[in-house]
């Protein structure tokens, strides 16, 4: 294989499991709150008991375990912080600030859950809600990745794969508001549910199965095609491990594929605006002809890109759209080096592929009812269903179209998806909103689509990926005000943002016309 440009790529060493959780639950939520028609400073309900009180508010419903008054420090209110238990190991946090606005805010998990709530990442999404009055939940979803890592809490473990699918979050959102209620003497007016990838599947399982528990949802990436994922996960893992590529021929690809698509759009800027108006093909590319170098590409890699870009079948049926292009190309990633979209998803010179990491327990612990800890998932032939497969469909899958019973009581869902994401496929928001619309032509007054370009796996990329989702959402939930666009950009420098163009509700997108961008 290519050894050119090898050693520039060597230099990130962070686990993975850090990646997996490092994203937070949109890129910058109520960055805008002062542009918004809702005065989240306004503060009408006071405390009405002592925090510490909360202890004795136990039942048999939810267990508190701790309730502790946090005095005031820097932008953060004095708050009271309630730690607690749901059975059997459902653990969650509420924060209460003493003057609040009357919402909750709840956040959701990334890729197996299982993260603590003092974990950083948590912390941050906690803060920034916190700091504008907003009392708060998060729950680990029934496990803790410290104990049981990865999808091993599931092994031989209904109860709690249920507790992830949906029972965690449902349970924990319905406990804060009876908390909340016990601390004010009042019910929130407002609840609001804000996660990407896993928690974007969270987001949209709770619109469907639970659409009384949140007023307003934002769906960022969401997993919610979450069985068909993994049999992509598996599917693009498994030929892109035997092809041999290395990351700098995966940077040579995306030469060819960004010369190819970019401007097909109108204007060359790096960015691809819309995949599927890409005609790339594999066969397009150079072939090695004799020695194999970064330049060029031999059959076994060839046939494992083809492979790759083409859509999942498993028993003869297509259950998952091809993968767009667009991935390959350098951006920001978590770790905030600039390197390939496949890195370290598919590609990961350090160890494991972070795919690997959240795919392939998947195949030993939850598809099938005999688990299988040794199963190799990349061996996995696609010929027959796993046999425990539409029983895990009917716990974790988030698909059903019909989201009337959310639009009868007001609720609205905001979602959106990077283009160039290189782990689960904007196309399945897309064929969702279109199952939805065949439903109700109405589709747009309660549910919008917004794709963003050149942006990987809920933030990174080569494209603006900053953005506020929460102060639009709160704006349509209680003023009818319903987006249309909101702004995007990049912060090269701290406190900078840089090359702010818009999104548009779907299925509009960002036109460059007569030197400005147009929603078209």
């Amino acid at each position: 294989m290519a050894q050119t440009l090898k050693a520039s790529f060597r230099t990130l060493t962070l686990p993975l499991a850090l990646f997996a959780l490092a994203v937070p639950a949109s890129a910058e939520q109520f960055a805008n709150s002062g542009t918004g028609s809702i005065d989240y400073e306004a503060t009408p309900y006071q405390a009405s008991m002592r925090c510490k009180d909360l202890i004795a508010t136990s039942n048999y419903d939810y267990t508190v375990i701790s309730a502790k008054q946090i005095a005031a420090s820097g932008d953060l209110p004095e708050h009271c912080r309630v730690s607690g238990l749901v059975q059997s190991e459902v653990r969650f946090e509420v924060n209460l600030p003493l003057a609040w606005n009357g919402r909750l805010y709840m956040y959701g998990n990334g890729g197996l859950a299982g993260t603590p709530a003092d974990d950083p990442g948590k912390q941050l999404a906690r803060n920034r809600a916190l700091r504008r009055n907003f009392a708060t939940a998060y729950t680990d979803t029934g496990h803790d990745r410290r104990a049981e890592p990865g999808g091993t809490f599931a092994h031989n473990n209904f109860h709690k794969l249920v507790d992830y699918g949906f029972r965690a979050v449902h349970l924990t959102v319905t406990s804060a508001k009876r908390i909340a209620h016990s601390f004010f003497t009042q019910a929130p007016n407002h609840s609001y549910w804000d996660g990407c990838s896993t928690g974007g599947r969270q987001a949209m399982i709770s619109a469907q199965r639970f659409p009384d528990d949140f007023d307003g949802i934002v769906a960022g990436a969401p997993a919610a095609d979450y069985s068909g994922l993994k049999f992509s996960q598996a599917w693009r893992v498994s030929a892109i491990t035997r092809s041999g590529l290395e990351e700098a021929e995966v940077v040579e690809l995306s030469k060819h594929i960004y010369a190819r698509c970019d401007a097909v759009d109108g204007m060359r800027d790096g960015l691809i605006s819309d995949p599927r108006a890409c005609d790339f093909n594999v066969e397009q590319l150079p072939k090695c002809r004799g020695e194999d170098t970064v330049q060029c590409f031999d059959v076994q890699e060839i046939n494992a890109l083809k492979q790759y870009y083409a859509p999942v079948v498993l028993a003869g049926e297509e259950i998952y759209p091809a993968i767009p292009v667009g991935s390959e190309v350098v951006g920001t990633t978590f770790g905030g080096t600039q390197r390939t979209g496949w890195f370290p998803w598919l590609i990961n010179p350090n160890g494991r592929t972070l795919l690997d990491e959240l795919g392939s327990d998947f195949f030993r612990y939850m598809v099938f009812f005999k688990d299988r800890p040794d199963f190799d998932w990349t061996e996995f032939d696609y010929v027959t269903h796993p046999d425990g497969l539409e029983e895990f469909r009917a716990v974790v899958d988030a698909l059903d179209p019909d989201l009337s019973p959310l639009k009868a009581r007001g609720g609205k869902i905001l979602s959106y998806f990077g283009w160039a994401d290189p782990d689960i496929n904007p196309l399945t928001l897309i064929s969702y909103r279109d199952q939805v619309q065949a439903l109700d032509s109405e589709v747009d007054n309660y549910f919008r689509v917004f794709l963003l370009p050149g942006v990987f796996h809920c933030r990174g990329g080569a494209g603006p990926d900053r953005f506020d989702s929460m102060t639009p959402l709160v704006d349509w939930v209680e003023n009818e005000v319903a987006p249309a666009q909101f702004d995007t950009w990049q912060e090269l420098e701290v406190g900078q943002r840089s090359n702010v163009r818009p999104t548009c509700a779907y299925p509009k997108s960002a036109k460059h016309i007569d030197g400005k961008f147009q929603c078209q």
